[in-house]
């Protein structure tokens, strides 16, 4: 059995990390799958999803963390008019969001998610603010 829906997500920052793991809940309370995963792909190249701790100091790590491994004042050639048609100017977001992934699995087992007692499911928009929009699938028995 497979069932999908397609998730929107609003961002309010150039970067910035939104907390999926109620919405994930509601979805698959809906399910009847008691063995199999839960599978979330971002479709969007400037975004990512990851399983982390939701913790307010931490989600600021993780956006300084981010802004730290690719510097907005470097030079890029995506953002350079010579060599790219790209008016977004968002190299750094292509950047981030290749260190990261644009999806994650999340196993299913006796009808629930097993996320571990600190794990929350993180959206994060490395090119806001803007709509973006996720799939999420269970499948399984």
């Amino acid at each position: 059995m497979v069932e999908s829906q397609k998730f929107e997500i609003e961002s309010h920052e150039r970067l910035d990390l939104v907390d999926l793991t109620q919405r994930v809940r509601e979805f698959f309370d809906g399910s009847t799958v008691k063995q199999g995963m839960l599978y979330l792909h971002s479709l969007h190249t400037t975004t990512a999803i990851m399983i982390n701790e939701w913790q307010d100091a931490l989600v600021d790590d993780l956006k300084s963390f981010l802004r730290d491994i690719v510097d907005d004042k470097d030079h890029f050639w995506h953002n350079d008019p010579d060599h790219s048609d790209c008016v977004r100017s968002n190299a750094t977001s292509h950047l981030r969001s290749a260190v990261l992934s644009h999806n994650v699995m999340v196993p299913i087992s006796d009808g629930k998610l097993v996320l571990g007692q600190w794990q929350s499911i993180i959206f994060a928009d490395l090119d806001g603010p803007q709509k973006r929009s996720i799939v999420a699938q269970i499948i399984g028995e």
